[in-house]
């Protein structure tokens, strides 16, 4: 059930790099928010590893980047792939690039670099080996055969980050090595490290340097506390970050109003996930009324000041998706708040209401327990809302607040009757439907899960993720597309 659209919010301060004092850089110095250190920062450049610090992307590169916003690909060390059948997929690689330490970049890289997270697993974060069986380099064009059609897969395959065979090869376990001397092909090297901040310099070989601005780039160790970051952030200690800050204009925007500047890009939709394993959220109809109980716009501004509007009920992050949007969706997806639709929907589940409360056929008041995490403020005033609109239906909702781990864990076990939880903002349709919809993920209630936490199943749903996942054309994959917008709205989620 969709609640609001979800963002990240990127703070610039366009006239800091090279001039802010507080920032302690001297011309083309760029200041970035980065690590958690409090205050001390683990030197970790190792890219595959989850610690690893937040320059480590700016050493290394991977073939291309999909956005997260519209799923527009960049190319970097590749420049273009093609699928010659949804089986088959094949990269064009760059010619020209060398590696920070002067030596040249090639295809044998990439092949040396996917064949490494099959020697180690552990380093196959996006799990590249469950999908691909084998790799091969002829001239410039790197080949990768996949087990099954899956080509919205390249997404994974693209942004793996790759490091040079001439130096990973002889590491003994790359598993547990922390490159402490990164060597990449990317637009910065590592300069100097310290426990409480390092920064990176301008690798003058690189294959694009007259496009990188700055010389240096800090990144000093950020508090683990989030009111110390939001505070060093109003202070201009960083030139780059990003934070959510309440009343973003008034507490950063206007102490330099021609400098400071803001971005609330869609990243993500949070949602209020029902349990369907449990009644009365097996029961559509009992969905269907619940959903139209909400008012998504009062939810969205109490939970992030306005800063967005309620998200689509398509399941596509809008407008960036909007190019697969079905036109025959009513008002784009956006549900508004009906009260009266919601009693009919409620009755069609066996619920009337009696002296202000909705009363199911067992005589029983509908109560929901909604789980998030305490500390996110966000959720958690969107949750309060939530509360207030469906007692106005008559359902006695209450709130559990636990810490991250305990909350994350019940999730995934299936064991809650609601939460609040964010899902999407790949940039791809195929992906963001399949990890929200798709009936593999719906384990048994206790058998823990990584996504589908609702346990949604649906034949046609997985029938059009098939389909999709094997389209290489355009239309197929429109059309696909249009049926996952449909089925979540229409039928048996809300």
């Amino acid at each position: 059930m969709i609640l609001s659209a979800g963002a990240t919010l990127c703070l610039l301060a366009l006239s800091s790099c090279g001039t802010n004092p507080s920032t302690g850089g001297g011309s083309g110095t760029l200041t970035i928010q980065g690590d958690a250190g409090n205050p001390t920062l683990v030197q970790n450049f190792n890219p595959f590893a989850g610690s690893s610090l937040h320059g480590t992307f700016l050493i290394y590169e991977p073939l291309e980047i999909p956005s997260p916003i519209d799923g527009s690909y960049t190319p970097f060390l590749a420049t273009g792939y093609k699928f010659t059948d949804p089986k088959t997929l094949v990269y064009t690689i760059r010619q020209g690039v060398k590696w920070s330490d002067g030596k040249d970049f090639s295809p044998a890289d990439v092949v040396f670099t996917f064949n490494l997270l099959k020697k180690f697993p552990a380093l196959d974060t996006k799990a590249v080996w469950q999908q691909i069986t084998s790799i091969s380099a002829s001239g410039n064009d790197v080949t990768m055969n996949f087990s099954a059609a899956n080509v919205p897969f390249a997404i994974s395959i693209a942004q793996t980050p790759i490091v040079p065979q001439h130096l990973w090869s002889s590491m003994s376990d790359p598993v547990k090595d922390a490159n402490t001397h990164p060597v990449g092909t990317g637009p910065f090297m590592l300069d100097s490290f310290a426990p409480t901040q390092y920064s990176l310099k301008k690798n003058t070989n690189y294959w694009q340097a007259d496009k990188v601005a700055p010389s240096e780039v800090l990144f000093p160790a950020q508090a683990s506390n989030q009111s110390t970051n939001q505070l060093d952030v109003v202070s201009g200690k960083f030139d780059w970050s990003y934070n959510f800050l309440p009343d973003v204009k008034t507490t950063y925007v206007n102490r330099d109003p021609a400098h400071n500047q803001y971005w609330f890009p869609p990243g993500g939709t949070i949602g209020l996930y029902l349990n369907l394993t449990k009644a009365p959220f097996s029961d559509v109809n009992f969905r269907k009324g619940l959903s139209m109980s909400l008012n998504r716009t009062t939810i969205a501004t109490k939970a992030v000041n306005g800063y967005m509007d309620q998200a689509s009920m398509s399941g596509l992050i809008l407008p960036n998706l909007k190019k697969w949007l079905d036109p025959s969706l009513p008002n784009q997806g956006v549900v508004a708040q009906d009260t009266a639709g919601a009693q009919t929907a409620f009755a069609q589940a066996g619920y009337s209401m009696q002296a202000g409360k909705l009363v199911g056929r067992n005589g029983k008041q509908a109560t929901m327990t909604i789980v998030m995490p305490g500390n996110f403020s966000d959720w958690v005033a969107a949750a309060k809302e939530v509360v207030q609109e469906v007692a106005s239906v008559g359902i006695a909702a209450t709130l559990d607040l636990p810490q991250y781990p305990q909350y994350s864990q019940g999730i995934q076990a299936g064991t809650f009757d609601a939460a609040i939880g964010g899902y999407g903002g790949n940039g791809d349709p195929y992906t963001d439907f399949s990890l929200a919809l798709s009936s593999t993920f719906a384990t048994p209630v206790n058998t823990p899960t990584a996504n589908n936490f609702e346990r949604f199943k649906d034949p046609s749903v997985d029938q059009a993720l098939t389909t999709l996942a094997s389209a290489t054309d355009t239309s197929a994959r429109t059309q696909a597309t249009y049926t996952l917008e449909q089925a979540p709205i229409t039928t048996t989620r809300c």
